[in-house]
């Protein structure tokens, strides 16, 4: 066999299966529905946290799992032999869909270079999202982009639309209790609110109450703080905002020149709030978003350039993935949101390696508790790419102090919690929803796995092998490209990861290509 790193479609070669000296069976077709599809020899991880077990097969009917156990159990009417298509799954494992709790569509991110938004579709799929919580967005193309995707005519995550609510245009109780109605009215999932005063607050989440709509908070450096958001009962709490804040003693430490709207001192000053909070004070904060069941969706991976931002601007899939509207609007700028590093000092990322580290105890304390923990990227800044984000996300939870079976949990049960569908999604379990991914070996062993790009991995004797296994004195040991997500099955319908990327691939290509050309003709 040849061994490549050419790329994540030929990276599907280096499975950990078996090869094809076995007899070949009707494969699925990418994107395409088949009634009955048989996942064959799979091991199983269910998504509540449970060992994975196995190998065992898997009939998923007309889009839901029909039958999880042994080839020798499978009813007659739903065996292999009448089957539309099989999935051999000998040496990988299976899991839930990811829910990507905290996502934003982009069809441009740099102004005037457009960003097709299958580019970002085709990630996400390929990093095993199956449901995308977009909190914020254009919402009308949200909501059409949100029935194309139920209805199988785009190939895309299913969708849940969480529309902006700011103070840009908020007014008397009344007219933001209209505005909320108006909202869900117009057919939102939920709510995503930022930066708040307390008394908007309360009309707010008192309406959403009334009308049973979920929401989440981006907090900032406000009036409110993650005390008066527990308090009103919100449902999550994004990123790291004002859960610090709720436990200063006096307010924030900031210089006299800080302003908030310049994001190089709203991002550096940002790094030190963990640190100026008072220890007691955030257990009392993390005991009271358990009590009021507050969900924490903390999205480590968006801020991580912060604390390492060579690192950031060096990741390997960017030669092949990364598109030029995304690319330019990654660069320093004060135009951009998130686009901060001009500058950029030793002494802020040593701050926010410190605050990393506060914060994580925080999010392993809260689940210790008892809390909900979720995970989203917020990819499309920040020297995050979509796809790529929630990939690394799960790493950062591991690095949080969770095991890996935990982080599956919250990328999985938790995000199908979050939003209200755990009746149907989150778990690898008969009558359930078919959202699952296929992994090129044990993600359990290394997250790295589910890396839409891949990852290193060690051969031994020429096939994959756990780099803790023994080395005899005869056995030759190499390092080689493997991992990756072969399929993502969403409502059933397979979608081929090597596929989906070799299209990101050509789709970045061509925008390379069009943006030398336009750029050659310019004086």
């Amino acid at each position: 066999m040849k061994v490549t790193t050419a790329g994540i479609g030929l990276a599907a070669l280096l499975t950990f299966s078996l090869d094809a000296r076995q007899p070949a069976a009707t494969p699925p077709l990418h994107a395409k529905a088949s009634r009955r599809l048989v996942i064959k020899n799979a091991m199983v991880i269910y998504g509540n946290a449970k060992p994975p077990y196995g190998p065992l097969d898997i009939v998923v009917q007309d889009g839901l799992i029909s039958y999880i156990g042994p080839t020798t159990d499978i009813p007659s009417n739903a065996s292999p032999a009448t089957a539309d298509a099989v999935i051999d799954a000998t040496g990988k494992y299976v899991m839930p869909g990811i829910v990507n709790a905290h996502m934003h569509w982009h069809e441009e991110r740099q102004s005037g270079i457009p960003q097709p938004i299958q580019y970002e579709r085709n990630l996400y799929l390929a990093a095993g999202v199956t449901t995308a919580r977009e909190v914020g967005g254009d919402f009308d193309k949200s909501k059409r982009w949100q029935a194309e995707s139920n209805a199988h005519t785009i190939v895309a995550p299913r969708i849940l639309v969480y529309p902006f609510v700011s103070k840009g245009r908020t007014g008397s109780g009344a007219e933001i209790r209209a505005w909320i109605r108006d909202i869900r009215q117009k057919g939102a999932d939920g709510l995503k609110i930022i930066g708040m005063d307390r008394d908007q607050l309360e009309a707010i989440m008192d309406e959403a109450h009334k009308l049973g709509l979920r929401t989440a908070a981006h907090i900032a450096v406000e009036e409110t703080t993650a005390r008066d958001y527990a308090e009103l009962g919100v449902s999550s709490i994004e990123h790291f905002y004002g859960v610090a804040d709720a436990a200063l003693t006096g307010i924030q430490n900031f210089p006299p020149e800080m302003s908030y709207s310049n994001e190089i001192h709203r991002f550096g000053r940002a790094g030190e709030l963990y640190a100026q909070a008072d220890p007691a004070k955030l257990h009392a904060v993390v005991d009271l978003m358990v009590a009021r069941h507050v969900a924490w969706d903390p999205t480590f991976s968006i801020y991580e350039a912060s604390r390492d931002l060579v690192r950031a601007q060096n990741q390997p899939w960017f030669k092949d993935y990364l598109h030029p509207s995304l690319e330019e609007y990654f660069k320093g700028s004060l135009d951009n949101h998130g686009s901060y590093f001009l500058g950029w000092t030793s002494g802020q990322e040593a701050h926010w390696k410190q605050q990393y580290r506060i914060w994580m105890d925080a999010v392993r304390e809260f689940a210790d508790k008892g809390g909900l923990v979720t995970t989203g990227d917020d990819a499309g800044y920040i020297y995050s790419m979509y796809g790529f984000g929630i990939s690394r996300e799960l790493e950062l939870h591991q690095e949080a102090g969770f095991h890996p079976l935990e982080v599956i949990e919250h990328a999985t049960w938790n995000g199908a919690k979050l939003v209200g569908m755990e009746d149907r999604l989150g778990k690898v379990r008969e009558g359930f929803i078919a959202d699952l991914v296929i992994v090129n070996g044990n993600p359990l062993e290394n997250l790295k796995l589910l890396n839409p790009y891949g990852t290193d991995v060690m051969l031994r004797n020429g096939r994959p092998a756990y780099n803790y296994a023994p080395i005899g004195p005869n056995d030759r040991v190499q390092a080689s490209h493997g991992g990756g997500i072969e399929w993502t099955i969403k409502d059933g319908i397979p979608y081929h990861v090597p596929t989906l990327m070799r299209e990101v691939k050509d789709m970045v290509s061509r925008a390379r290509a069009q943006r030398v050309h336009t750029t050659a003709g310019q004086p």
